[in-house]
């Protein structure tokens, strides 16, 4: 039998937490596999009909993505499943509307409309770091990134603010005490909160961070769930 390759779409019952479950809709567009983890990330296509509503259907969705009027990451995007995930940047220059992806508390992907000035950077966690040739540094980011640089200081589970124009680095942002961080996963998704100890992991267990948010509300969660924002 002949390998029809990764399907296009979810039946709406079928997709993750982070989708809006809309009983009038059938289908929604699967995501590609890419620069965010599947679970967490809607496609395109379900950002312009599900959040946005600038379209109804599949053929109204291919005529703004023809058009090349939906840029992401300070990229303009070409196909209706193109991967869209926590802190992504999205804009429509026409419009002149800009967005910035997050979760709400129920665990669902939401847009925040942001000004202008704010979609010349995205903040990144680094999730991995290797030295390579020439004693370069390499770090990997949660939405796919490779950042080459040659400063070794540079922790992963950090952030980094990046810079789409320059292609650099112009903020980092260490995972520590009194630092603030978003939760993206875990019971306490969406919430803001600020750090008051890091546990360290051993063989056992995983590093767990404790959080206090400003209603007085103490978070233990592990480290994958949180991402330093300030």
């Amino acid at each position: 039998m002949a390998n029809k390759g990764q399907t296009k779409c979810f039946k709406i019952f079928n997709v993750g937490r982070v989708h809006k479950i809309d009983k009038s809709k059938i289908f929604v567009f699967r995501p590609k596999a890419g620069k965010h983890n599947l679970k967490t990330t809607v496609s395109i296509g379900y950002v312009l009909r599900d959040l946005l509503h600038f379209a109804d259907n599949k053929k109204e969705i291919n005529y703004i993505i023809k058009n090349r009027d939906v840029i992401v990451d300070k990229k303009i995007v070409k196909s209706k499943n193109l991967p869209i995930g926590f802190y992504d940047i999205i804009e429509f220059p026409k419009l002149k509307k800009h967005y910035k992806v997050t979760f709400k508390e129920n665990g669902e992907i939401s847009l925040i409309e942001i000004p202008e000035e704010e979609t010349d950077y995205k903040l990144c966690k680094i999730i991995s770091k290797k030295i390579i040739k020439k004693g370069n540094v390499q770090l990997k980011t949660n939405d796919g990134r490779t950042i080459l640089t040659t400063n070794n200081a540079y922790k992963t589970k950090a952030t980094i603010k990046y810079g789409f124009e320059e292609n650099t680095i112009k903020e980092y942002i260490p995972l520590e005490p009194k630092k603030e961080a978003f939760i993206v996963g875990g019971r306490h998704i969406g919430k803001k909160a600020t750090i008051t100890e890091i546990k360290e992991s051993t063989m056992h267990k995983p590093s767990l961070i404790k959080l206090k948010s400003k209603d007085g509300e103490e978070i233990e969660t592990t480290e994958k769930n949180v991402f330093v924002i300030n």
